[in-house]
């Protein structure tokens, strides 16, 4: 099998989508190059795990990248269109059931896949409370 090349010029990122950024190391180390590979180019694809969720029922797929602490969905959106994925979630309140009261986190809410293609991205909390998110592989027109 030949060897593919990924081919960066000025910096700018390849065509196939993989980014690259330099590091002069600020005269403490060596120039460092980061290579943060395109959804071709990773070596695992981005896919369905096991699902533990915590005691208080939520759950965050350990493969999502962190994005620091901004509340700005564009990277994580930029990411999972890189990835190839098509996103579908709601909150707990959509479903023909609220949370009982009592469970002032998420464990009595057990959200149904859309299709069977489809893996989970997270149960998580948010202003609107307790919200599930799933992902598939784009699916070709």
């Amino acid at each position: 099998m030949p060897e593919e090349k990924i081919t960066f010029v000025n910096g700018e990122p390849a065509k196939c989508g993989c980014q690259m950024k330099f590091s002069s190391g600020g005269g403490d180390y060596s120039d460092v190059l980061y290579v943060m590979p395109c959804a071709a180019h990773s070596p695992k694809p981005f896919g369905p795990v096991e699902v533990k969720r915590d005691k208080d029922g939520w759950w965050y797929h350990p493969n999502i990248p962190n994005f620091g602490e901004d509340e700005d969905p564009a990277p994580y959106t930029a990411w999972t269109k890189e990835q190839g994925l098509e996103l579908k979630g709601w909150h707990s309140g959509d479903e023909i059931y609220d949370l009982p009261e009592e469970d002032a986190a998420c464990t009595a809410w057990n959200p149904e896949s859309p299709g069977p293609e489809w893996f989970l991205m997270g149960i998580f909390d948010t202003e609107d409370g307790p919200y599930v998110q799933w992902a598939r592989r784009e699916v070709a027109p």
